[in-house]
């Protein structure tokens, strides 16, 4: 566990939110994450609207969001190597290389031939690099903060994120509207070169794994030890219920630019987006509150909640209303995704997170890509409304299963978890 602390005065601060900020090398991967998901977050609303832009169907954006997604299906047989790797030289390597992919459609678009393939090529190579940086971050994290931390250590660094993410995506608009999408293609690759150097001032601390090559029947035996424990643990029905809440969000994305359009073009599809950041922005702030709160019960009530905030944005025809209503949406889905993190920090062994979080990504994967095929093809024959109106009742759904399960359904406080606990 790291133990580097810098000069930082918890006068402004609570105790352990100072405690984390002090740390170094925590600020730092910090720091590399949140400028990489800035760039994503302009890349997310560049892309959608560049393909829309370029065909004028939902179609096309759902199948935009299909293989953006799609190769996270196959993150399951990275993991293995995120646990062996060491952490910071992967993660570098990482965030270089999608700043290369990325700067294709800049290129493109100066030689004179861009064209939507163009733009669809590159969204499964960024996707699949990203299987590679996500749960090498993820499993960075409990080795440089104690367990007691994990929550707000995750909520802390959910929050930042999403707070320049909800401006950059509002801002995104904008400028899509005065000099085009391909000019936010460029920025992304600046975000992955600025991340990159962060990363690589981090001192992430080692396993007994780091730096080991795997022969061939230890890469399948780590792959099945990965595996086991999801299946074998409650993680396998989170799994279930984060893949339904992602196929029902996939729906409501592939038809968002339609439905922004509708109401009022580029710069309401960069706020409509950053209204949904916005609420999960406010979801993560207020995680810290809910750890000592039974996890089961707050997972209900929120998604119950926020079927019902997408069912009110679709019935008004007022803009602010909309925001409103699809920022409240997104604010139980903030502290779910708060909370998942720390539980499954803590939860499982630290020689198998990666592996782990490369499995439950797979799995959803599996699913949210359905989603937003199925909610493009849905968009251009019953219309966005219609589609965002059935998302709402399957977040409904994803709150019926949580209740339906006894083991989701009494899932005790984030805080009371030991470590190690989803191994036994």
């Amino acid at each position: 566990m790291a133990e580097r602390y810098g000069p930082w005065s918890g006068g402004i601060v609570d105790r352990r939110t100072a405690s984390l900020l002090g740390n170094v090398d925590f600020r730092r991967l910090y720091a590399g994450h949140a400028v990489s998901r800035i760039g994503d977050e302009l890349y997310l609303v560049a892309s959608m609207w560049l393909v829309y832009a370029l065909t004028g169907s939902t179609l096309y954006t759902g199948l935009a969001g299909f293989l953006s997604r799609f190769p996270q299906a196959i993150g399951f047989l990275l993991g293995p190597l995120v646990d062996r790797s060491p952490l910071g030289r992967l993660l570098v390597v990482v965030e270089l290389a999608q700043g290369v992919v990325v700067l294709a459609v800049p290129a493109a678009a100066a030689l004179g031939f861009l064209d939507v393939w163009v733009v669809l090529a590159i969204m499964p190579a960024l996707a699949t690099l990203a299987r590679l940086s996500d749960p090498a971050q993820n499993a960075a994290i409990p080795r440089l903060v104690d367990d007691s931390l994990l929550v707000r250590a995750n909520s802390l660094a959910s929050t930042g994120d999403r707070a320049i993410g909800a401006l950059a995506q509002a801002g995104a608009g904008a400028v899509i509207a005065a000099v085009g999408a391909v000019a936010l293609y460029a920025v992304n690759a600046a975000t992955f070169a600025v991340s990159a150097l962060c990363f690589a001032l981090v001192a992430i601390p080692s396993t007994e794994m780091t730096g080991t090559i795997p022969s061939a029947r230890d890469y399948l035996a780590d792959l099945r030890e990965g595996v086991s424990l999801v299946r074998g643990s409650v993680i396998g029905h989170l799994v279930v219920a984060a893949s339904l809440a992602v196929a029902f969000t996939g729906m409501a994305t592939a038809v968002l630019p339609a439905f922004a359009d509708a109401i009022g073009g580029a710069g309401t599809y960069g706020l409509l987006v950053a209204s949904m950041t916005a609420g999960t922005l406010v979801g993560a702030i207020g995680a810290s509150r809910l750890e000592s709160a039974p996890f089961g019960p707050v997972t209900i009530a929120g998604f119950a909640a926020a079927a019902g905030c997408w069912l009110v944005a679709v019935s008004v025809d007022w803009l602010p209303a909309v925001l409103v209503c699809f920022g409240l949406a997104f604010v139980p889905v903030g502290s779910y995704n708060v909370l998942v993190s720390a539980a499954l920090q803590t939860g499982v062994p630290e020689d198998l997170l990666g592996r782990v979080t490369s499995t439950t990504g797979s799995v959803t994967a599996v699913v949210g890509p359905s989603g937003l095929l199925l909610g493009g093809y849905l968009g251009d024959v019953l219309g966005s409304a219609s589609v965002i109106v059935a998302s709402a009742i399957g977040f409904s759904l994803v709150a019926s299963y949580w209740l339906a399960v006894p083991s989701l359904r009494g899932f005790p406080s984030i805080g009371t978890l030991e470590p190690g606990t989803f191994a036994c």
